[in-house]
């Protein structure tokens, strides 16, 4: 279940850190193109900071909904796991257990 809750925050934040670091090798150019290889810095430093700054929020958001789920106060599944965001499919809108997996309808 925290896997599924902190997953998706590692992979924004490893990912943009990643693009960044790549981003920054493919800048390197020639003496003659200085102006373009800063360009392509500034770029990879905002990208990495953009994904960083991402990456705490969702991660600040699912520690919320984490303290929300241990003190009762957001959906919770008959097996005691945390509900996942709803999502729209071909039966309407569910949620899913984090814990189970089980389907639940949207009353």
């Amino acid at each position: 279940m925290l896997l599924q809750l902190f997953a998706p925050a590692l992979v924004v934040a490893a990912g943009g850190m990643a693009a960044g670091a790549l981003l920054l090798q493919t800048g390197v150019a020639p003496a003659d193109l200085a102006s373009a290889t800063d360009e392509y810095a500034r770029i990879a430093r905002w990208l990495q900071i953009g994904s960083a700054g991402a990456g705490v929020m969702m991660t600040m958001y699912s520690l919320w909904r984490l303290w929300r789920w241990e003190r009762g106060m957001e959906p919770q599944c008959p097996c005691g796991g945390l509900l996942s965001r709803p999502v729209s499919g071909r039966n309407g809108r569910a949620r899913r257990c984090l814990g189970c997996r089980r389907p639940h309808p949207e009353n």
